[in-house]
């Protein structure tokens, strides 16, 4: 049952598998990161989460409860989610500049991501996606391409992940 207090949530869910099916994955993603950049925008400059060093990381996975309760009620996480995500770690892998796709564990993560990004962006500093935990199934992901460039570890990240589900790199441009 949808409660009316989660419907723009679920609606919006519901939305993406819609979208997929209509319009495929690369469209999908690009409405997404679009969303993520024009929400960002309108927030203005800023980070989320907590920082330590030149290390960002989100204590709670923004999206966690309702996705899962989404994923409850279909019976089964939708394959166009997975879709979704496997595009994106696939473009990450591939990409000469994958240091700029985040490592990804859920479809939200790539609203999120330009949303993050992007707000960095604007308060003058790069964030580097080097991991991310699964809220449901706890796996962590990487993203090679940005471990490298951030010069860091998976052991370094896991540190994190250990109490956080996204853990970046802060770069500096004016620094380097």
């Amino acid at each position: 049952m949808v409660r009316v207090e989660n419907m723009i949530s679920k609606a919006f869910l519901l939305g993406i598998i819609e979208m997929v099916d209509k319009d495929g994955l690369e469209e999908t993603t690009d409405w997404l990161q679009k969303i993520g950049l024009k929400l960002a925008e309108i927030e203005g400059p800023g980070f989320e989460g907590a920082r330590e060093d030149d290390i960002n990381y989100i204590p709670l996975c923004p999206f966690s409860n309702i996705l899962l309760d989404f994923i409850q009620m279909c019976g089964e996480r939708p394959s166009q989610f997975t879709e979704l995500v496997n595009l994106s770690n696939r473009k990450m892998e591939e990409a000469e500049d994958g240091w700029k796709y985040p490592a990804l564990t859920t479809v939200t993560g790539i609203l999120y991501h330009s949303y993050t990004t992007k707000r960095a962006e604007l308060a003058g500093v790069e964030l580097l996606n080097v991991g991310s935990k699964c809220p449901r199934t706890h796996n962590n992901v990487y993203n090679e391409k940005a471990l490298e460039r951030a010069g860091m570890n998976k052991e370094e990240v896991d540190k994190y992940l250990e109490r956080s589900y996204y853990v970046c790199k802060m770069q500096y441009p004016d620094k380097e």
